[in-house]
């Protein structure tokens, strides 16, 4: 990293996140409530820590059904 780049913020790796899950999810458009919806579980994904409260389980499921 050169002495120009600064480290990403949470919500820039969230929307990169973001980006990945809806193209392994093929592309498709989710309505706006369901994309900021994605948004914010992307924010909690990206700010879990393993001593936080967010568990992988509870990510996978939350992502299951704005997918649906």
């Amino acid at each position: 990293m050169s002495g120009t780049e600064r480290p990403k913020s949470e919500a820039e790796v969230a929307l990169e996140l973001m980006r990945l899950v809806l193209e392994q999810a093929g592309g498709r458009r989710l309505p706006p409530s369901r994309t900021l919806a994605l948004y914010h579980l992307c924010r909690e994904a990206v700010a879990y820590r393993p001593e936080g409260q967010v568990s992988a389980g509870y990510l996978e499921d939350r992502l299951k059904k704005l997918l649906q």
